[in-house]
């Protein structure tokens, strides 16, 4: 039986702080929003303020969950956690989960009984100028992460970037919902732009439950990634007939794949515990955060 080893070295703890760093910047980020925004939309009554304050608080959770996965990355396995530490990202994410369905519910809940009691938005150019300066600080974040995943090539960052590039574009709807509310002088608008980032909310919340109950639950890796893991096994080398037990899963970044594969006119242990290596090796070239263990038996052993 051969099993991959992680990577380790004074490179990796630099792409691990760097990646940490820019995460804990993220975090306070939006955090100094998330209380910037409620205060302005408490005293405003802006509903869509307050909605993109409780996004914010999201963010806060989201990032939180990814800084523990940045250094639980690298913890190794110990005598009780043979498999590492990975799963703590999941049990973060199932509790996240639930916080953020509890905001995107009161939202909604907030957005029904204001349209039938009706709220008067007051101070509305105060409110536009709290989402232009959260608009700015957004993409000054956004920049900063974008050159952190150039340098690091992290999926996590990116998983960042991406979030806050999309909480760029969601400050620029309650922007607009706000001049029109103060154009048309009705608060529907308000109340339209906070059932949207509700809905968003809780299409986050599903997305985030939906995979840490996979990962807690041991789902297999994707069809294709399945697909492309069998077709690098029987071309990698004449001498592979076949493969069995194939068995995988993924635990926050890192994914586990397990299986026989059968050899063919090889009697030499030597050169079969090499090819074992070269093959294990040839899959952490396309998986590079795989934890890879294969056994190596005679054509037709099981």
């Amino acid at each position: 039986m051969m099993r991959s080893q992680s990577l380790t070295g004074n490179e990796d703890r630099v792409r691990t702080e760097k990646k940490a760093r820019a995460i804990v910047f993220s975090i306070w980020t939006a955090f100094s929003l998330t209380l910037f925004k409620l205060s302005v939309g408490l005293l405003t009554h802006s509903l869509g303020l307050i909605a993109s304050a409780i996004d914010s608080l999201m963010d806060v959770l989201v990032s939180s969950v990814n800084l523990i996965a940045v250094k639980e990355a690298d913890k190794p396995a110990d005598r009780e956690h043979l498999y590492g530490h990975g799963k703590i990202e999941s049990l973060a994410g199932l509790f996240q989960s639930v916080l953020i369905s509890a905001s995107g519910l009161y939202l909604i809940a907030e957005s029904v009984r204001r349209l039938f009691r009706g709220v008067t938005i007051s101070h509305v150019p105060t409110a536009i100028a709290v989402m232009i300066i959260s608009m700015g600080l957004t993409f000054l974040l956004v920049l900063k992460l974008k050159q952190v995943l150039k340098e690091t090539d992290s999926i996590i960052v990116g998983t960042e970037t991406l979030h806050f590039t999309v909480d760029f574009l969601t400050n620029g709807g309650v922007i607009l919902a706000l001049i029109l509310v103060r154009v048309t002088g009705s608060s529907l608008w308000d109340l339209g732009i906070a059932f949207v980032i509700a809905c968003y909310i809780l299409s986050q919340s599903i997305v985030i439950l939906k995979k840490s109950m996979d990962e807690l639950l041991d789902r297999a890796l994707p069809v294709d990634e399945q697909m492309e893991i069998e077709k690098l096994i029987l071309t990698y080398d004449s001498r592979i007939v076949g493969f069995h037990n194939l068995r995988t899963r993924k635990i926050g970044r890192q994914r586990f794949i397990d299986f026989h594969f059968e050899i063919r006119g090889e009697e030499n242990f030597a050169r079969a515990h090499d090819l074992a290596e070269s093959l294990i090796k040839r899959i952490r070239e396309r998986f590079p955060d795989a934890d890879v263990t294969v056994h190596f038996d005679p054509e037709g052993g099981e």
